[in-house]
C-alpha cells in the first residue's frame, strides 16, 4: 500500500508498505480521507514526532475492509471515523470514562501509524459508525469539530438557548475557529458575535447576521484601539489562535463573572503580567482550557458533533482549501510550516489528503 512516511525531521517521502495485519479486536480501515492538522506541522517540521519513521494523520474516515474475529457491532464495508487517541484504561480518569485525560495513552498519527496511508489497523473501540448519507468528508473531520464541541460543553453553553442578552468574542479564524464561529451563529441567538482575525479572506468564510460583527486586527496598533473600546465587555471569551498575546487579551476582553476557553495551540512561551493575574481575581473569572473530546462516555462530544452534522448546522467540508494526493503531503506540510513561521504569507484553511481513489 502507498503511505506518506515522515523519514526525518522535514522529510516525508510516499513509500509502499505491507497492508497492515490486524488483530482480533481490530478492523482494517481503506482510508478515504484525512486531514492535515496544525500539529502535523510541528511533528512533520520542528522535531516533534515520537520517533521515525511515522505515518502521521489523525483526523480520518473510511470504509472497514476487514474485520479481526472478536469484533462485533460492525460489518464488511461500514463507512466509520476514527476516535485517534488510544487510551490505557487503566489510569484513574481512563476508569471514569475520562479518556481524553488518560496518562498513558497512545495516539493514530503520532505514538502509531495513521491516516496518511491507504490502510490503517484501527482497533473496533475506536471507530465511530457513519451513515452512508453522510459525506466522508465530513466525518473526516469529526475529530476536529468534536474538540470543539468539547469546548463549548466546558464553558458550559453548548445545550443553552438562551443567549440574547450575552456579548460573545472569538479570537482566531483558523478551522477550529470557523466552525466554533458557525456553531455559535447558527445555534444561539447572542445579542453580539464578535470575530477577529488577521486575514480577511478567513473573516469572509463567516456567516453574515445582524449580531455578527467581524474585526481585522493586523497590527499592535489596531489591538491597543480594540482593547480600550472593549475591555471588560464580554460574556464569552473564545482563544482559538494559539497566538501567545491573545491568551492575555482574552482576559483583558472579558467582564467581571466572564467565561473563557483556551482552546489554541500556544505558538511558544507566555508571560501573564502581574496586573493581568489581578485582574482575573478581582473580575473573578472563569478559565477553561481544553484539548481534546470525550468519546464513548455519558456526555459523549462525538455523538454531539455527528447530530451537528445531520442536522446541517455546520459542514466541515466547506471550510476545506483544498483536497490533495497522497503525494502531495511533503509539499503541503511545509507550505504550511513556512507560513507559521512567517517565512512565506499565503492563505488557506485546511486540507484534505483524499486516498479515496488510490
Amino acid at each position: 500500500m502507498k503511505a506518506a512516511s515522515l523519514q526525518s525531521n522535514g522529510k516525508i517521502k510516499i513509500i509502499e508498505k505491507s497492508i497492515p495485519t490486524i488483530g482480533n479486536d481490530e478492523c482494517l480501515i481503506r482510508v478515504d480521507n484525512c486531514g492535515v492538522c496544525s500539529s502535523d506541522i510541528y511533528r512533520g517540521f520542528d522535531n516533534g514526532a515520537y520517533f521515525y519513521p511515522l505515518v502521521m494523520g489523525h483526523e480520518f474516515a473510511g470504509k472497514i475492509e476487514k474485520l479481526g474475529n472478536k469484533v462485533t457491532g460492525f460489518n464488511y464495508g461500514d463507512a466509520v471515523a476514527v476516535f485517534p487517541l488510544l487510551p490505557c484504561f487503566r489510569c484513574n480518569p481512563c476508569q471514569n470514562k475520562e479518556y481524553a485525560t488518560c496518562t498513558n495513552y497512545k495516539y493514530y498519527g503520532s505514538r502509531n501509524d495513521g491516516g496518511f496511508s491507504e490502510y490503517v489497523s484501527v482497533k473496533s473501540w475506536n471507530l465511530f459508525k457513519i451513515d452512508s448519507n453522510v459525506d466522508l468528508k465530513d466525518a473526516s473531520m469529526l475529530e476536529p469539530l468534536s474538540v470543539v464541541v468539547h469546548g463549548l460543553k466546558q464553558i458550559g453553553i453548548f445545550n443553552k438557548k438562551n443567549f440574547n442578552t450575552k456579548k460573545t468574542c472569538v479570537i482566531g479564524c483558523g478551522f477550529l475557529g470557523l466552525m466554533l464561529s458557525e456553531i455559535l451563529i447558527n445555534s444561539f441567538d447572542f445579542e453580539e458575535i464578535l470575530i477577529i482575525d488577521r486575514n480577511d479572506f478567513k473573516l469572509d468564510l463567516i456567516k453574515s447576521k445582524s449580531s455578527v460583527i467581524k474585526k481585522r486586527l493586523d497590527s499592535e496598533k489596531k489591538w491597543n484601539t480594540f482593547l480600550k473600546n472593549y475591555q471588560g465587555h464580554f460574556d464569552y471569551t473564545f482563544e482559538m489562535s494559539g497566538f501567545s498575546k491573545n491568551f492575555n487579551r482574552s482576559i483583558s476582553l472579558a467582564k467581571p463573572k466572564g467565561k473563557i476557553l483556551w482552546l489554541g495551540n500556544i505558538d511558544k512561551d507566555l508571560k501573564i503580567p502581574k496586573e493581568t493575574i489581578s485582574s482575573v481575581l478581582r473580575k473573578e473569572l472563569n478559565i477553561k482550557g481544553t484539548w481534546n473530546s470525550n468519546f464513548k462516555n455519558i456526555n459523549d462530544d462525538w455523538k454531539d458533533s455527528y447530530s451537528l452534522i445531520k442536522q446541517n448546522i455546520i459542514k466541515p467540508s466547506k471550510f476545506v482549501t483544498e483536497s490533495i494526493r497522497v503525494e502531495d503531503v511533503q509539499t503541503v506540510v511545509k507550505k504550511m510550516y513556512n507560513h507559521k513561521i512567517g517565512k512565506k504569507r499565503y492563505n488557506y484553511i485546511k486540507y484534505l489528503v483524499d486516498l479515496s481513489n488510490d
